[in-house]
């Protein structure tokens, strides 16, 4: 119930936001409570939202009640509802709603909710365009019921959050047998009680043969569940597989890495690249990655923001079947000096001819190893940011070799200065060079001054020198100087 001080406050931030027509309106912590609900709902007009947000309000069934009878509503797209006291009835009341024919998010996460009212949101005869639902946090499994409601699964739901519910074996079945889980996209079960058998009914659905995305970490899933999950005719659909801190060993995890490797490599596209960025790959999944086959078929290997070190590399750089890799991208994962120096002996990646090492740990002891490598001598494409690179790293780029084909070199955030810039833009084996990206490298008036008059300047199409140590002046310097008029693009 609100106070009269909170009640002014409330209806002023309402009448603000309606105001506005915003087709946000965002009343979470206001604390209304079933009776601002009614408030709202009888004398507001709503048509306009498209997005509402009333979490942390005291709201319970009655209140959902009042808001799924609200014929303003009929706009409305994206509902949240998180951290109410809605039980059954409030959902009950939502799933049979007329005025909510366009919501396609609803979160309901952190409430009350058991296995009936969660059932009926996912067979609701009325939220036919509903696509995500989350039912995180709620009371789905605590009480054993054989009520279910009649009908199917809405055909647009595809995602589905059931995280850190009461959800064991029984309830599984009982999901799978209503066909609960029909035509589902994503589905977390993330946190509850599910053991080998809840596995297996998982495995043997054919209700999850749409499945992209599992998540069923912190169960207590052991190895004849994982081997069941692994070897399931019903999940060949199934991209991303996360079964982290389960009860399974050896054989249970090696079934796993088999499922997933088939499943990563699956996604090599047509043009013959397989992107694997922000995975959470650690060196056991590159490790297994590198054992298959398929791997051959790719040319460009993207493995940006992952988990694996100079150990996951090494056993990547020593397969067969990286052989036709032409592009690899190892930004920000931690392979340090010792990964460049098993990826500059290996002699399956000669084909290599761009390379990205951004904030990978890679000193000046890296680009030794890749300057005087047998094998990664078509390198084209380099790019070195954020690395702890010093004079004689930047002297071994301008004098190798093994770099004189290089197109692009990206050296940003190395803190070159302009002794280190002097290093590269003299030098005799970068006559290849078109486009030279050195932000935030602390580079002066000086710097330029040398790069005007340096051999490297008539063949770069593209500079950027953003971020560095440069005045008004040096910029107008750069903007009408005629030795920089060839330039096709320059960012200062």
């Amino acid at each position: 119930m609100l106070t009269v001080n909170k009640e002014s406050n409330f209806i002023r931030n309402l009448n603000k936001q309606l105001v506005r027509k915003d087709p946000v309106l965002d009343l979470s912590y206001e604390r209304m409570g079933d009776a601002g609900i009614a408030f709202i709902c009888q004398s507001k007009n709503l048509s306009h939202i498209r997005k509402l947000d009333l979490s942390w309000n005291e709201i319970s069934d009655l209140g959902l009640q009042k808001l799924a009878g609200c014929n303003s509503l009929t706009s409305l797209t994206h509902l949240i509802l998180n951290s109410n006291e809605i039980a059954d009835g409030g959902a009950q009341s939502l799933s049979v709603s007329e005025n909510l024919p366009k919501l396609k998010y609803l979160e309901l996460a952190y409430n009350r909710i058991t296995q009936f009212g969660a059932l009926s949101l996912v067979k609701s005869f009325q939220l036919r365009n509903l696509h995500l639902l989350d039912l995180e946090m709620n009371r789905v499994g605590e009480n054993k019921s054989n009520n279910f409601p009649d009908g199917t699964a809405i055909p647009e739901l595809k995602i589905l959050n059931l995280r850190k519910n009461q959800i064991g074996d029984d309830v599984l079945i009982n999901w799978a047998q209503s066909g609960g889980f029909e035509g589902l996209d994503h589905l977390n079960l993330g946190w509850n009680k599910i053991s080998d058998e809840g596995a297996k009914v998982l495995a043997n659905s054919p209700t999850l043969k749409l499945l992209r995305t599992l998540i069923l970490d912190s169960n207590h899933i052991g190895d004849s569940g994982s081997l069941r999950l692994a070897q399931s005719k019903n999940l060949t659909n199934l991209k991303n597989l996360n079964m982290a801190d389960n009860n399974f060993k050896s054989n249970g995890e090696s079934a796993l890495l088999d499922l997933r490797t088939r499943n990563l490599v699956e996604k090599i596209t047509a043009n013959k690249s397989l992107n694997l960025n922000v995975l959470y790959l650690r060196n056991k999944d590159i490790k297994a990655l590198s054992l298959y086959q398929k791997l051959q078929e790719v040319i460009s290997l993207s493995l940006r923001n992952n988990l694996f070190n100079h150990q996951g590399l090494g056993d990547l750089a020593t397969s067969p079947f990286v052989i036709n890799i032409e592009s690899l991208n190892l930004m920000d994962n931690s392979i340090g000096d010792k990964g460049v120096f098993l990826l500059s002996e290996s002699k399956s990646m000669t084909k290599l001819q761009v390379l990205n090492l951004e904030n990978t740990g890679v000193s000046s002891t890296g680009i030794l190893a890749l300057s005087q490598s047998p094998y990664l001598k078509n390198l084209q494409k380099l790019n070195v940011n954020g690395n702890s690179i010093d004079k004689k790293g930047f002297l071994l780029i301008a004098k190798s070799e093994n770099f004189k084909k290089l197109k692009v070199l990206k050296i940003s955030g190395v803190s070159m200065g302009d002794e280190g810039f002097q290093s590269i833009i003299n030098s005799n084996s970068l006559k290849q060079l078109e486009e030279l990206e050195v932000a935030g490298n602390s580079i002066s008036r000086k710097g330029l001054l040398r790069l005007a008059k340096s051999t490297l300047l008539p063949q770069l199409k593209k500079l950027d020198l953003r971020r560095n140590s440069l005045l008004d002046d040096d910029q107008l310097f750069l903007s009408q100087s005629s030795e920089f008029g060839n330039l096709k693009s320059i960012r200062f």
